[in-house]
């Protein structure tokens, strides 16, 4: 194996630089018009703002936004979302609401509000990926209609975090807990809530910890859906606030697991590869000199293993190493084929981009290698944060 990876260093410029440029022909592929992007090349719905943001992060991170990108793109992609608007931080988006998706439950009301939720960060992303200034915060905008509001008051917002199903989906529990998480540091910041709602939430989050495995969600829970969880709450704990998280080692030590199991290959998606690196690049600056050395080994493994896994024909990357991603959160997509998907390229090369920071190849390949993904907030509020949680 450590042939292998010597011979994978060598190689891995070039790959990688063939790779972007099929990559930057399949998005120029699935352009339906100026600024408006789709899913896939064999679609369900027309260009859409969870595609069109999927790809605008994707061309970033390979170096390829300017080459693709056209001033037409950006005048007429905001334009667009900005008529999505509808006021107040939400967004609709005809193409995903207008009609339910075929295997929708008629019991279900249509959307339900996570729905919604990913709409309207698709929607900022969107205009934040054509150069419209955003606030630092990852959600600054109001919940979605049947999530707790800023008049609601902080107790039952605050419950309303603590009530997640934790115990039964720790990545959709830690994904709705955080992002409310991040609106009471974001009315804290604007002076509507003092700062014991989100001291209160955060500690939460250290108080269900599990400290044997130092992840997220119970042991009954597959493990990639524990770090997934796990993933989800990093955004606030590590990137934002910069606060301590016990057991780093132990986590670390899980996601190396993940990594190596030996169906990990036939089982993989795209949101497990890049969540495995987040979490462990997250991680790195509390325990600098643990296992590195061969986290940057299994980074240039790793890389190797997406452009053989993930390519399709078309010139893109798939979700998963078979096939596309057919459902977004609950919106049908695209039909159960071997291509390539906008997903699939917008969180693959976030993966690839740590890897690249890890073994340092950003000259070479002409990718980013960006990390950290968002901004953090002063160290006086982290630090009068950090003291007062108990870890």
């Amino acid at each position: 194996m450590e042939h292998r990876r010597d011979i994978t260093m060598v190689e891995l410029p070039t790959r990688l630089q063939q790779a972007t440029i099929h990559m930057a022909n399949w998005v120029a592929s699935v352009r339906e018009s100026p600024g408006r992007f789709c899913w896939a090349c064999n679609s369900t719905r027309h260009a859409n703002v969870a595609a069109t943001a999927y790809i605008l992060r994707g061309l970033q991170q390979m170096g390829q936004y300017d080459a693709v990108i056209t001033k037409e793109d950006r005048r007429a992609g905001i334009a667009w979302v900005n008529a999505l608007a509808l006021g107040d931080g939400q967004y609709y988006d005809p193409v995903l609401l207008d009609r339910p998706s075929p295997d929708w439950p008629t019991t279900r009301p249509w959307p339900d509000p996570a729905m919604q939720e990913g709409i309207n960060q698709y929607a900022i992303g969107v205009l934040a990926g054509y150069g419209v200034a955003q606030t630092g915060l990852f959600s600054p905008y109001p919940p979605p209609p049947g999530w707790p509001q800023l008049t609601d008051g902080a107790e039952q917002i605050v419950a309303w975090i603590k009530t997640r199903p934790y115990h039964e989906n720790a990545w959709s529990a830690c994904s709705h807990g955080c992002r409310m998480a991040i609106r009471l540091l974001h009315w804290y910041k604007e002076g509507l809530l003092p700062l014991e709602p989100l001291l209160a939430a955060l500690q939460f989050f250290f108080d269900i910890q599990d400290a044997e495995t130092g992840l997220w969600g119970t042991a009954s829970q597959p493990l990639h859906v524990r770090i997934n969880g796990t993933f989800k709450l990093f955004p606030l704990l590590r990137e934002i606030l910069d606060l301590p998280v016990p057991h780093a080692e132990k986590i670390i030590d899980r996601v190396l697991a993940a990594f190596v199991h030996p169906d990990y290959d036939q089982t993989v998606g795209a949101c497990d590869e890049w969540d495995n690196w987040y979490v462990l690049m997250a991680l790195i600056p509390l325990v600098p000199a643990y296992r590195r050395e061969e986290i940057r080994r299994l980074a240039a493994w790793r890389l190797t293993r997406i452009l053989d896994l993930f390519p399709k024909p078309d010139g893109g990357f798939s979700f998963y190493p078979t096939r596309c991603m057919n459902n977004w959160i609950g919106f049908d997509m695209a039909p159960l084929l071997s291509q390539s998907d906008a997903i699939g390229l917008g969180i693959l090369t976030y993966a690839i981009a740590i890897c690249i920071n890890l073994l340092g190849l950003q000259e070479q390949t002409g990718w980013s290698g960006t990390w950290p993904v968002r901004p953090r907030e002063s160290e006086e509020l982290c630090r009068v944060i950090r003291e007062q949680l108990v870890y």
